[in-house]
């Protein structure tokens, strides 16, 4: 799998090195010369410096042959602008970091929806720290093979208890629900509405098949 990675703070450099591991073809663009230069010394992937907003930066990592691009970058206009254009040319799999979930509704609308909120995954960390255990510590869960993964509901399963979704508990488990601007932990019979959200932590070997089942 060819994956385009924009970005290169700490978390693209973690994802990077982590899809490395798994022996995939990652391409890792980053703005800053001196941070790009430090990344190619680094990882063993092709590390572009450039501005990823820019088609022709885009097209020099070979965005027509990617399976995924993941927009990391630390500006949300940059990022739904890299995001737009990999949808423009045809990338099946955008995944786009957005710090204002204002702007959800709208990538979700032009039909991009792993869309990651890095404060509503604060939230999820801080409640789940409350409950005992610290499973969202975002660089371990790089390093191992479990992904986090925010899907919203298909419409389908409106009205229906959150235990009839056909997830595999023992690949995937469900984190959290969010309905509008509110987080629940989910109980088996917690009713699903039309526009939830969920969050789930999922076996790297399950991501593909419950992406089909969850329909992103």
């Amino acid at each position: 799998m060819k994956v385009v990675i924009a970005g290169g703070g700490e978390t693209g450099a973690e994802l990077a090195e982590a899809l490395i591991k798994e022996e995939h073809d990652v391409v890792l663009i980053e703005a800053d010369e001196k941070r790009a230069e430090e990344l190619a010394e680094k990882l063993d992937c092709l590390v572009i410096k450039g501005n990823a907003a820019h088609p022709h930066v885009l097209g020099e990592a070979g965005i027509k042959d990617a399976d995924v691009l993941v927009a990391l970058t630390g500006n949300d206009r940059d990022n739904i602008i890299i995001s737009l254009i990999a949808k423009s040319i045809g990338v099946k799999k955008i995944i786009v970091k957005i710090q204002d979930p204002i702007y959800n509704d709208l990538l979700i609308n032009m039909g991009i929806n792993d869309i990651i909120n890095p404060g509503r995954l604060v939230i999820a960390q801080a409640l789940s720290m409350l409950k005992g255990f610290d499973i969202l510590n975002i660089s371990t869960i790089m390093r191992s093979n479990i992904r986090l993964l925010v899907a919203k509901i298909p419409s389908e399963y409106d009205g229906k208890k959150i235990s009839e979704l056909p997830i595999d508990k023992d690949k995937a488990q469900i984190l959290l629900l969010y309905r509008d601007q509110e987080a629940y932990f989910p109980k088996n019979d917690l009713v699903i509405k039309s526009g939830d959200s969920i969050l789930l932590a999922v076996k790297a070997n399950y991501y593909d098949e419950i992406s089909k089942v969850l329909k992103i």
